[in-house]
């Protein structure tokens, strides 16, 4: 599946002007997108049956990123992720990873990369 009005985006990120900036460029792409500014109502947005990719921050308010992952992987173990974070070591890329990350992008990030990454992980997800 490629961008189309019916892939819903879910954008978990605690800084405003990141997740705004996100969330209008996937907007002006087609996709539907839902905003979550906290680990608590990112694990919410995240495991509606709707939710076709999340994009997730690592250093959330209320409930940590990995922590999210870890409880979305138990609720909707198919359901792509990408991790957005400024944790770019490499034991933090391969912790993401190993824990059910499909993807991992550290800030800051070209909008196009991130465009482009999110369709290639929603054609793997798909099978198209």
């Amino acid at each position: 599946m490629v961008a189309t009005k019916s892939s819903r985006i879910v954008v978990v990120e605690d800084e405003p002007a990141i997740r705004r900036g996100v969330a209008d460029a996937l907007r002006l792409c087609g996709y539907d997108v839902a905003e979550a500014a906290d680990g608590v109502r990112g694990l919410a947005e995240a495991s509606r049956p709707d939710a076709d990719l999340i994009l997730l921050d690592l250093m959330l308010p209320r409930k940590d990123g990995l922590e999210v992952l870890r409880e979305l992987r138990q609720s909707r173990p198919a359901v792509p992720v990408i991790v957005l974070t400024a944790r770019g070591g490499e034991d933090d890329r391969v912790r993401g990873l190993k824990m059910g990350a499909d993807d991992y992008v550290v800030k800051p990030f070209s909008a196009r990369e991130l465009l482009a990454r999110i369709e290639a992980v929603l054609r793997r997800s798909t099978g198209h």
